[in-house]
């Protein structure tokens, strides 16, 4: 029995990420927001701009170098737009509190599976089925038990911070739920069953015989028909004594076998007992070995500040991981190195642990998310709780880094192109990720890049001798065993192309806002009132069948992303032009594209430019079909109708193939639309 009635489904993104998702070579996002899953695709398109924001865009993310208005400033420009196109939505059963992407064997698409865990220490790992074009549930795994929750002072499930983390070459999945407990769900590999060993009564459970029609669960399934393993669960105490309070974790990139860093400390941090209990966390990575179910420390860093709380695995070139406080950043490379750099006045008051002084930034990092910008450069992307930017840069001194440094991102290059601060971040690919917020409208935030590429190219040829016109090749010019061997000049060359100008790293990138996910929440307050009325008073009368008599009206955002919003429960019509079609039974509305002309080669099957028809200037023409009857006679008297939709109004087709006489029963399109 349900005590509320939802007005609206959930707007406010909490968790997203991107997968190869409807096939192998989809690409697509999925998003969270609490109990409804949306997946969407990514569409671009050609829009005309005004030029005076590209040309200073250009501006800001090119070197001025030659003369570049010799064709003068009147020109046609586009750009490329990037839009979220919703495939479906589904309501779950249940709070999302992460998700994961794993690549499992056969698929029923081909693609990769999401792995969501649950308030309630669950985990589900679902497929899409493209025949039924809606998601397919591989398994559930409950973690609820009574043999699992601890002690009787021990919290409840849904008062712990139960997440997920999955390694990153998708060997095994991680849950953390309850206060010290850590789920492992390991999943097949190619090959796994030719090193596969029998059956262990000292570690296995024993095979469970059941009917074929009853859900697996928890990996108890036939090994043969499932993408996993058994799943087991370990104290995190087992692993080391000492982590008797974690803080975070996650599965780190580079490494053999599945290996994870995680944030404990032995004692519970607090602001209240800073004095007693200043520079407690340890930094901790462990190796799993999956068959064993054991594990193996390979390094740990103690006297880390108090405030940190998340832990972000970075690749290559940077590697190792990035710790988040709320006064710093701290990175522990694979050897157990650290850089950091304090960010606020308060960095130095409240630890001792070594830093860079950047207080003058004066910034807020909790409730901060972060992205990695490109894989070349290894430049962070900081989207603060108020919704600025700013970048972090790793200095490389060959394949280690030897120092941190973090700029704000100036207003006229994107710096508050985000109203609201980011509950979760997405890499889309090409300069594009996706930010969720649950203070604001979510976005795709775009950037550009300005690289000293040309500048390099024209020093070679300087020091060549040779004519400037001529395009020489960097990689002739670099011997490719120093990338193999990692040589002396390596690392120089690593270093260069992290940092691609020597001045200000944020002053290289322009950002600008693609799209947006509207969200209602937080709502404030609310309001029920009468609507405003902008029609006419003889209008009025066909409106009050479709028009609500209250409308509601509330507060919603925070911050810069704060407004008013306006619910009703009908769309409520603004007639701005009417024809009149009496005794009309059924009306139908068709898109239909031009055939090719003749002569022309038609594309191939599977090789349709989506973004060219997506685009403005794609040609179609708008049908109505009407299907008409004598209210004062027989059915014999049906008729239909065929109308253009044009500019001026709707316009009778004559002269069609298209039997007018009888009642039309339904109406569709065939040949990749091209007939009705």
């Amino acid at each position: 029995m349900q005590c509320y009635t939802e007005l609206t489904p959930p707007t406010a993104v909490t968790h997203a990420v991107t997968l190869s998702f409807l096939g192998p070579k989809a690409h697509n996002l999925v998003v969270a927001k609490t109990s409804l899953l949306q997946v969407f695709e990514l569409r671009t398109i050609i829009s005309d701009v005004d030029s005076a924001p590209v040309e200073k865009r250009r501006r800001l993310s090119q070197p001025d170098t030659t003369d570049h208005h010799f064709l003068g400033g009147d020109l046609h420009r586009t750009e490329q737009t990037s839009k979220l196109v919703l495939v479906g939505e589904y309501a779950l059963s249940g709070t999302i509190t992460s998700l994961a992407r794993v690549k499992v064997l056969n698929t029923k698409a081909g693609g990769e599976a999401l792995l969501l865990s649950f308030k309630d220490a669950k985990l589900s790992l679902v497929e899409w089925d493209p025949e039924r074009h809606n998601l397919s549930t591989i398994s559930i795994h409950y973690y609820e038990g009574e043999d699992l929750q601890g002690a009787p002072w021990a919290p409840d499930l849904g008062d712990c911070h139960n997440y997920l983390t999955a390694d990153p070459s998708s060997r095994c999945a991680a849950l953390k739920f309850g206060a010290r407990h850590l789920a492992i769900l390991p999943f097949r590999q190619i090959g796994d069953d030719l090193v596969e060993g029998g059956y262990n009564s000292d570690l296995d459970t024993p095979p469970a015989q059941k009917p074929a029609d009853i859900a697996d669960t928890n990996g108890d399934a036939d090994n043969t028909q499932t993408p996993y393993t058994s799943s087991f669960v370990l104290p995190l105490t087992a692993l080391d004594p000492s982590l008797t309070h974690p803080v975070h974790l996650a599965f780190l990139y580079e490494y053999r076998e599945p290996t994870f860093g995680i944030i404990s400390s032995v004692k519970a941090p607090g602001s209240s007992l800073f004095e007693e209990r200043r520079d407690i966390l340890t930094y901790n990575v462990f190796t799993l070995d999956l068959e064993q179910r054991a594990s193996t420390t390979l390094l740990s860093v103690s006297g880390l500040p108090h405030d940190l709380f998340q832990v972000i695995p970075l690749p290559l070139p940077v590697g190792g991981a990035l710790l988040i406080g709320g006064n710093e950043f701290v990175h522990v490379d694979q050897a157990g190195k650290t850089n950091a750099v304090g960010v606020n006045e308060f960095a130095k008051q409240c630890s001792t642990f070594s830093m860079a002084d950047q207080s003058d930034l004066a910034l807020r990092l909790e409730g901060c998310t972060v992205e990695q910008l490109g894989l070349d450069t290894g430049d962070i992307l900081v989207i603060l709780s108020t919704g600025e930017l700013a970048i972090l840069n790793f200095r490389l001194d060959g394949r280690s880094v030897s120092g941190l440094s973090l700029q704000r991102v100036a207003d006229e290059r994107g710096g508050l192109a985000i109203k609201a601060g980011g509950s979760c971040t997405a890499s889309l690919g090409r300069s594009k990720i996706f930010v969720g917020s649950e203070a604001g409208d979510s976005v795709i935030l775009g950037w550009t890049r300005k690289t000293a590429q040309l500048t390099r190219k024209r020093s070679h040829a300087q020091m060549l001798d040779v004519d400037s016109d001529i395009s020489l090749d960097e990689d002739d010019l670099e011997d490719p065993d120093d990338d193999l061997y990692g040589g002396s000049d390596s690392g120089a060359k690593q270093d260069n192309a992290s940092s691609p100008t020597t001045g200000n790293a944020s002053s290289n990138y322009t950002f600008r806002v693609h799209d947006t996910l509207t969200n209602l929440a937080p709502i404030r307050d609310i309001c029920l009132g009468k609507p405003a009325e902008f029609v006419r008073q003889e209008d009025r009368i066909k409106l009050d069948r479709v028009t609500a008599p209250l409308e509601l009206v509330a507060t919603t955002g925070q911050g810069r992303a704060g407004g008013l919003a306006v619910l009703n429960r009908e769309i409520h019509p603004l007639i701005l032009r009417q024809t009149e079609f009496p005794q009309v039974k059924d009306i139908w509305t068709v898109n239909a594209k031009k055939p090719a002309p003749k002569g022309l080669a038609k594309p191939e099957e599977g090789t349709v430019d989506t973004e060219a028809e997506m685009s403005p200037d794609a040609d179609y023409d708008q049908f109505m079909i009407v299907s008409r009857s004598d209210l004062g006679s027989d059915d014999l008297n049906e008729e239909s109708k065929v109308y253009s939709i044009t500019s001026s109004g709707f316009e009778e087709k004559r002269g069609t193939e298209f039997e007018l006489d009888g009642a039309t029963i339904d109406v569709g399109t065939l040949a990749g639309g091209t007939r009705i």
